[in-house]
């Protein structure tokens, strides 16, 4: 009896294989005459059962019995024996577990790829196989039925193409599989059908028997003499690779097409002369597209782009993916021009160590490993971690010498590799690397001194730049969800948020340096996140617990060709499961986290969320080289950050004309510089920071009338902040000098100016005076109690004798023609040198140091010959310990003279009027050698006097050193700074 007579022993569901179609039959053997006359069902199936099944006809639309007695030799040999009566009783018995109904049907490919189920679990559900599956559901889902029919595929190339959606498109295709419009159809990527027939006229004549081309090319008996579609050469295949040949030959494979699709596209072979297929595998536009699912495999992509790379919709997404390309070929042309001279890292005792995971990919690790040498000179320790490359990476010891290689006999992924890795470490800190990176300049110093200089710090990460020059990353955050993000991705590595140090939740793994006896004694990356994903981030939490920081430093400046040592395909189903691994582990950690919101990124782009928030506003960026009340600022700044621990935002009113070419190195890299706004973009600064600061400090008086109406615009995004007012040098003290010099007759009276100075000043809530006199001039005119901070200095005298010594110093910077030391130059200038040369020591030059603004020709001014114009001068302690006497003439000022401090605590002495030694409050003769402002031959004599005697230089020096370090010292200058704060 066979299968169609026995349906009530079936399941319920209807079997399209399963079941004789008559109407079909009936049409498919028309040529046949006896079939033509038949009318009645049941004398069709007779037909059939009698004449039929023995002929080799197929029952249906949905098992080809010719296509079947073809593929598998040992049914047709039992047909022959009379054991079966045809393929399709064989399939029906036992077949349909394991074997193909027809050519367009995959049975272990639909099973595997499609549903991933087992025939038990099909069974389980009422279902023979997968191909009853896919009849029956599968089909009309939009799934693939194999390599040769793709759902997507035949639906976008035949766009004509009508069909019953309750069915699909494959039952409609199968159902007239022998219409004449059928056989130029492309079904998939694989098989070119339209190519096939203008390659091959004799079977494009007698299409009309085969059908479809494809059947012709999976069915015919010489299967290595055609091609299945232009960019496949079964002659070149079988030539290049002699394993295959000898497979086919032993009837392994029915051809080297059938290899190819089940391994040789996996393995990047060769299949046609001008396909190199494993270069375009790598490329980032097909490596996307295959994790999108655009196309099965890069050969596909192949295929359906007649070579050509894919382009991206998205203009962003489409500069990317040149830029990825670019940085592939230029990583292909260097190691081309390494392989001319060999890299060495041999070393006996190395600085750090690192550990490289690589699979293949060699032009990236050569690339990787030539930035390293590049850019540290010193010894390091190299461990590559090769996972079973196939490429030149397998020999990479002939073109770089000094290598720890451990190989391994398949891809194992960065975590066990790393693992594997950090085994052989020898040096005390090891960099985890990815191999598809550029180090820039400067990068491994920076991140070797972090961990050298600052003990908490136990891992250093890196501003990772994509191949766009856009971030990648500087930092990350965990939310409290156990989700992360790359803070500033897509942001420009130069904006000023990307730019200062600070501790992060994590940093990523493809450049993470961390302390080896902390990463030994965490055993490294845990297990638990393997193949990959979230194991970086697992291990920076537990550096963290073990309380170290892990730093990001912006110093640390890494391209990164992103996804370059991965498949961006294994992101959904790995990340997904890994995340929930990592939130169930640290749990009660994340938990107090931050909610994924962009109104909490500013708080949680740092892990040190306990700190006060300060808003530091200057008039310009405060570099002591400027002078002019900028060296406290700056000494302000430092303190804040460096000893009290606090996040410190500076903005300045009047940004620098133009962008910085790297960090401001004479600002503590933990800091935050708002350069590229100024007092243009501060309202709209503080609306986006809404709640965020806890101090907002102003630095200068008027400053206050600038901000005034600012401030009043964002009384709500500063409800909770205090303004502090530091007044640096009362303008009017100064001012009043000015007119006092220049002989007014109507001077007015001191506190009238001062009230003018601070009628802007009613939404302060404290003020600060740089002295105690200015403290008690300010506080009756706004009201209240001002408190004082001073300057801080550490005494730092040189040894050189007095004997060593010579000229005079005079150090200050002009920033515009009302300066006072401007005055001071032209003062000495024009009538003390003129009067009193005589009385200076003979050959004793006056070397003038500091910035001028470009308006002011200083050359024009100081025309006597004894002045030594420096300029400006990044370092003076070479100044300050080679010249014997520094000479500070002002006649007005305010405040209290940084400089004086500053060569006072590097031991020299100092000749200054009597205002400024009034304003220090030390004591002339002793601490300070003083002159009057108005009399230039006394104050020459006094010059005199200390440049030649050396008792008194003496005597300067030693009582000016212990002013400084009882006045100046630095834990006094904290307590009132945090006083100020608190």
């Amino acid at each position: 009896m066979t299968p169609m007579e026995q349906p009530a022993q079936r399941p319920a569901l209807k079997r399209a294989w399963w079941q004789f179609n008559a109407a079909w039959y009936r049409n498919r053997y028309a040529f046949i005459p006896p079939v033509a006359d038949l009318r009645d069902e049941a004398d069709i199936l007779a037909f059939y059962q009698e004449c039929g099944e023995p002929l080799g006809h197929s029952p249906n639309p949905f098992f080809d019995e010719e296509w079947y007695r073809q593929a598998y030799a040992d049914v047709a040999a039992a047909i022959h024996a009379r054991n079966v009566p045809s393929g399709f009783a064989h399939y029906c018995a036992e077949g349909f577990r394991d074997r193909n109904p027809n050519g367009f049907f995959d049975e272990s490919f639909y099973r595997e790829r499609q549903l991933g189920l087992s025939l038990e679990d099909l069974e389980h559900h009422g279902l023979r196989n997968g191909y009853d599956h896919f009849l029956s559901y599968g089909a009309r889902e939009g799934r693939d039925a194999s390599l040769f029919f793709s759902t997507t595929v035949f639906l976008e190339e035949n766009p004509d193409f009508l069909h019953d959606s309750r069915l699909g498109p494959f039952v409609a295709f199968m159902e007239n599989l022998h219409a004449p419009d059928n056989a130029v159809r492309r079904t998939s990527w694989f098989f070119d059908a339209a190519w096939y027939l203008r390659a091959y006229p004799a079977v494009s004549d007698q299409v009309h028997e085969w059908g479809h081309p494809l059947r012709h090319y999976l069915i015919n008996a010489t299967p290595a003499a055609f091609d299945p579609l232009p960019f496949f050469s079964e002659r070149f295949y079988a030539r290049s690779h002699p394993d295959v040949a000898e497979a086919v030959a032993a009837g392994d494979y029915r051809n080297g097409y059938a290899h190819f699709l089940r391994y040789g596209q996996q393995e990047g072979r060769r299949p046609h002369p001008q396909v190199d297929l494993a270069a375009y595998a790598k490329d980032p536009g097909v490596v996307a597209a295959i994790g999108t699912g655009r196309y099965p495999t890069p050969f596909a992509a192949y295929a359906a782009l007649s070579g050509k790379l894919p382009e991206r919709e998205e203009p962003a997404e489409s500069a990317e993916l040149h830029c990825r390309r670019a940085f592939r070929r230029l990583a292909e042309t260097r190691t081309g021009a390494l392989l001319a001279r060999p890299l060495d890292f041999s070393c006996d005792l190395p600085d750090f160590s690192v550990v490289m995971v690589v699979h293949d990919q060699f032009p990236f690790t050569m690339t990787a490993l030539s930035s390293l040498r590049a850019t540290y000179p010193g010894p390091m320790q190299i461990i590559l971690v090769d996972g079973g490359s196939r490429d030149e990476t397998a020999r990479i010891e002939r073109h770089v010498h000094g290598l720890d290689i451990v190989r391994l006999a398949e891809n194992v992924g960065f975590l066990a590799g790393s693992n594997a890795g950090l085994a052989r470490v020898a040096a005390p800190y090891v960099l985890f690397l990815n191999n598809d990176v550029d180090i820039f300049p400067g990068a491994i110093d920076a991140a070797l001194r972090r961990l050298r200089q600052e003990d908490r710090t136990g891992a250093v990460g890196a501003k990772l730049v994509r191949t766009t020059g856009q971030l990648q990353e500087a930092g990350s955050i965990i939310w409290n969800d156990g989700t992360t993000s790359g803070y500033l991705r897509d942001a420009s590595p130069q904006c000023p948020e990307a730019n200062y140090a600070r501790p992060v939740d994590f940093c990523s793994g493809a450049f993470l340096m961390v302390r080896t006896e902390l990463a030994k004694a965490l055993h490294g990356f845990d297990p638990h996140f393997s193949p990959a994903y979230y194991e970086d981030t697992d291990l920076c939490v537990r550096i963290r617990q073990q309380g170290f920081d892990v730093l990001y430093d912006p110093d640390v400046t890494v391209l990164h060709y992103e996804f370059g040592s991965g498949n961006p395909a294994d992101i959904d189903t790995i990340l997904g499961r890994n995340i929930g691994r990592f939130f169930h582990k640290h749990r009660d950690e994340i938990e107090e986290h931050y909610t994924r919101d962009e109104a909490n990124l500013l708080r949680a782009r740092t892990s040190a969320r306990a700190r006060k928030h300060i808003l530091f506003i200057e008039d310009y960026l405060p570099q002591p080289t400027i002078g002019a009340g900028f060296p406290r600022s700056n000494d302000i700044v430092r303190m804040m950050v460096e000893e009290l621990g606090l996040h410190v935002t500076v903005y300045p009113v009047f940004p620098p004309r133009e962008a910085p070419t790297g960090r401001y190195r004479d600002l503590p890299d933990r800091a935050e510089i708002i350069w590229d706004r100024g007092i243009a973009g501060l309202e709209s600064f503080l609306h986006a920071r809404s709640g965020y600061y806890d101090v907002l400090w102003i630095g200068r008086t008027h400053n206050a009338a600038r901000l005034r109406p600012i401030i009043a615009a964002c009384r709500a995004a500063l409800a909770d902040c205090r303004i502090i007012l530091d007044t640096e040098a009362v303008a009017s003290v100064r001012e009043w000098g000015r007119m006092r010099l220049d002989g007014r007759t109507d001077l007015p009276v001191l506190a009238d100016m001062l009230r003018q100075e601070f009628r802007a000043t009613d939404f302060i809530d404290r003020f600060v005076a740089v002295s105690p006199a200015e403290a008690d001039l300010i506080a009756p005119v706004v009201g209240r109690e001002v408190a004082v901070l001073g300057h801080v200095k550490t005494p730092i005298p040189q040894n050189r004798p007095f004997a060593a010594r010579a000229h005079f110093l005079f150090v200050g910077a002009i920033q515009n023609p009302q300066s006072p030391n401007l005055d001071t130059l032209k003062w000495l200038n024009d009538r003390l040198l003129p009067e009193c040369d005589a009385l200076l020591p003979p050959g004793a030059r006056i070397r003038v140091v500091g910035h001028v603004t470009d308006s002011i020709d200083l050359a024009s001014i100081l025309t006597h010959p004894r002045f030594d114009p420096l300029g400006f001068v990044e370092d003076l302690a070479p100044l300050y310990e080679t010249h014997r006497v520094f000479i500070a003439p002002t006649r007005f000022a305010a405040g209290i003279p940084y400089k004086i401090h500053d060569a006072a605590s590097h031991g020299l002495p100092i000749v200054a009027t009597d205002i400024l030694c009034g304003q220090i409050g030390w004591t002339g003769g002793s601490d300070i050698a003083t002159a009057p402002d108005d009399c230039p031959m006394t104050f020459a004599a006094t010059m005199r006097e200390t440049y030649d005697n050396e008792t008194m230089w003496n005597t300067l020096r030693r009582n000016a050193i212990h002013r400084i370090f009882i006045e100046n010292r630095k834990s006094d200058y904290l307590c009132a700074l945090e006083a100020i704060l608190d």
